[in-house]
């Protein structure tokens, strides 16, 4: 049988000899051999043990309940409920990491946090089946749910390009009709046809949503100003009835 001292113990298994003390004052775990002259000295078994009630500790289980259920529950139970918990936190880190994105695109739009218009965003709850189904037909629902543009993915890059454009044009004057218009619409009209695919009454659907600031919000979209959104509409009916002709 090896043995290990406290302090072999505690680095072995990242805890402080304090931690260990403590858990034999408590009674708790009480080493498995202890000299006369007070030194301690942990077994293979202990170390499972203690293993066994760290995984409990990061499970947020009180010290108190940690002694009732310890030799209750295998390593194989112990790890099962553990992984759950991490798949918990990574949801949770997930969740964070699509709220930096909201925020990161916000500027990019804005130039600056429009709080106004973020805390929505990032409190409400995801959209849900029937929210878009008030809206659209079950199918569409379903695509637009997986595929449509949202602020908290990567993916929203282009067009958030894109309506920096339209910004630019509207601070300088251009018109949809313009040459720096045009580009925008046929840019557009790509990246529609990108998320929708065949689907033109969804891609249709979409635009009809998106000209609306209830619809809008009601699927948890980011705002857009109604002078882009003229822009973009009247950009493309001008590209759809000179250019592709």
């Amino acid at each position: 049988m090896i043995y290990f001292s406290t302090g072999q113990a505690a680095k072995k298994l990242g805890l402080t000899v304090r931690t260990l003390r403590y858990y034999d004052q408590i009674g708790l775990l009480h080493p498995s051999s202890k000299a006369e002259n007070g030194k301690r000295s942990y077994s293979e078994t202990d170390l499972v043990t203690l293993e066994k009630i760290t995984l409990l500790k990061n499970l947020a289980v009180p010290l108190r309940d940690i002694e009732l259920i310890l030799h209750q529950v295998s390593i194989d139970e112990l790890l099962a409920i553990h992984q759950q918990k991490l798949q918990q936190k990574a949801s949770e880190i997930q969740r964070a990491l699509e709220h930096t994105h909201t925020l990161r695109n916000s500027i990019k739009i804005e130039g600056e946090l429009n709080w106004k218009q973020l805390l929505p965003l990032v409190h409400n709850q995801p959209t849900t089946q029937s929210s878009l189904t008030d809206l659209l037909s079950i199918e569409e629902s379903e695509i637009l749910q997986r595929d449509m543009p949202k602020l908290e993915n990567e993916s929203a890059d282009k067009w958030i390009s894109i309506i920096k454009r339209i910004q630019l044009c509207l601070k300088h004057q251009r018109s949809p009709q313009s040459e720096d218009g045009q580009l925008i619409a046929a840019d557009i009209l790509l990246l529609s046809s990108e998320l929708f695919g065949p689907h033109t009454d969804l891609e249709k659907a979409f635009w009809d949503i998106r000209k609306s600031p209830e619809a809008s919000s009601s699927l948890n979209l980011y705002p857009i100003d109604s002078e882009v959104l003229q822009f973009i509409e009247d950009a493309i009916i001008f590209y759809e009835q000179h250019i592709k002709e």
